[in-house]
């Protein structure tokens, strides 16, 4: 992969939460996205070993990226919001990486890939997603949006199979699918065939 910049920056939510992430940026940008980590109550941050290998694939595609710590986590500021204040959190993180004029792409893993597909900002052109857990909310804006969305589950999930995401995303609008065999919900050891997933969503 082509040497890409790192930058640490602190933004704010709308409710004046202080949020700190990470900006990658490749050499000539082709577009741009934010990755959404998963659970922080139970130990998930931006350094995330999946949104890392989420990060490295965009990156890698010559999208630059905002990956970011939730409120309550690292060094955000502010505590847990259970998933409806981590919204806010994901708009803040859209407005500070979105490109005028470029495809933008929200991407996320498990209790990050549920936010993400709560949103339904007109700037994204896609959403992937990775073992998506479809419980934080009863919900999920992204269902019925006709812009295109690819949900990478592991097939032996322990929260959310893939066969079980499957059915129930069936009636969701432009939605895919696919499977990372061999996997369980936290990729060990496959890794490269999540970011092969995540490679192929982008066309």
């Amino acid at each position: 992969m082509e040497p890409v910049d790192v930058e640490t920056l602190r933004f704010r939510s709308a409710d004046g939460t202080e949020l700190e992430g990470d900006r990658l940026t490749p050499a000539e940008p082709a577009g741009a996205a934010v990755v959404c980590h998963p659970h922080p109550l139970y130990g998930g941050s931006r350094n995330d070993a999946v949104v890392a290998a989420i990060s490295r694939t965009l990156v890698g595609a010559g999208f630059r990226i905002l990956r970011f710590d939730f409120r309550g986590t690292g060094g955000s500021s502010g505590s847990h919001g259970f998933g409806s204040d981590e919204r806010l959190d994901v708009q803040a993180a859209i407005d500070e990486a979105a490109l005028p004029d470029q495809p933008f792409v929200l991407a996320g893993y498990s209790f990050g890939a549920d936010v993400a597909l709560s949103i339904a900002d007109p700037r994204i052109d896609r959403w992937i997603v990775a073992a998506p857990v479809l419980s934080v909310f009863s919900t999920f804006a992204a269902a019925s949006d006709p812009r295109p969305k690819t949900l990478v589950a592991a097939a032996h999930d322990q929260f959310k199979p893939a066969e079980a995401l499957a059915v129930e995303v069936r009636d969701w609008a432009a939605t895919e699918v696919v499977t990372v065999d061999a996997a369980d919900h936290f990729f060990g050891g496959r890794y490269r065939p999540l970011e092969a997933a995540v490679s192929a969503a982008l066309g």
